[in-house]
């Protein structure tokens, strides 16, 4: 388990940055910004080009949807040898393993051939028209809003064509229904850490919970003081295990 991290703002501030990430509330609506910077795309930027002008788009796209289909039934027959176990006896591991390379094989290159067709889909210049003319000119900005009612996960990303400079953002945006809802009961009452005064900072909204990666959970809490009008949110992130 790991130990949440604090952002404090205190009376008048409504905008704080904590490793690299802007923090940033709205008092009168309670909504809270988040701010950071993103990576660049991997993209197989060498192989790519070769791949397309060599076998074509329309070929890789086929044997993509050959390679899913190939890597789904690998992996319903290494299910499907489960209840053949006892049947099989010695020839169960060599199959299961046959199998499981098999749907690891065709998995990789299914994902290798999307980031190929990915690559050529985002990189054709809207302006010329030439493949694989789009480059990323600085690192993306990933903001997230949580409000009462929504929590919108926003990735602006910003191309310039090397051939003719025409400049594209691209925008990738993710809305869920929040289940930030305001609490009716009082939870959580600590001592506020700007006016002093005794069980005056609340839990005075329901904790925000979302996967922030494949295997990370995050909790984001919200705090207020009775008193004054000091706030304060706290951030804890937690692997997500599957048993």
């Amino acid at each position: 388990m790991s130990k949440p991290k604090y952002v404090k703002f205190p009376v008048g501030i409504n905008k704080r940055f904590l490793d690299d990430v802007c923090y940033e509330l709205d008092r009168d609506t309670d909504a809270l910004t988040i701010t950071s910077e993103g990576n660049f795309y991997d993209f197989p930027k060498e192989r790519a080009p070769n791949m397309v002008n060599s076998l074509g788009l329309e070929k890789i796209k086929t044997v993509k949807k050959v390679s899913i289909l190939l890597a789904a039934s690998s992996l319903l027959l290494l299910l499907f040898l489960l209840f053949l176990r006892q049947t099989l006896e010695e020839a169960y591991w060599p199959l299961s393993i046959i199998l499981f390379l098999a749907c690891m094989m065709f998995f990789f290159v299914a994902t290798d051939l999307y980031k190929i067709e990915n690559y050529y889909n985002i990189s054709r210049c809207k302006k010329c028209g030439r493949d694989f003319a789009y480059e990323e000119i600085k690192k993306s900005l990933i903001k997230k809003v949580s409000t009462y009612d929504d929590y919108e996960e926003t990735d602006t990303r910003y191309f310039k064509c090397k051939y003719c400079s025409d400049e594209d953002l691209k925008i990738k945006s993710l809305l869920k229904k929040s289940k930030s809802k305001a609490r009716n009961i009082y939870r959580n009452e600590k001592n506020c850490k700007e006016c002093g005064k005794n069980f005056a900072l609340i839990e005075y909204r329901e904790a925000d919970t979302h996967l922030e990666s494949f295997d990370t959970r995050r909790t984001i809490k919200h705090y207020k003081c009775t008193h004054c009008e000091y706030m304060e949110i706290s951030i804890k992130d937690d692997y997500v295990t599957t048993n």
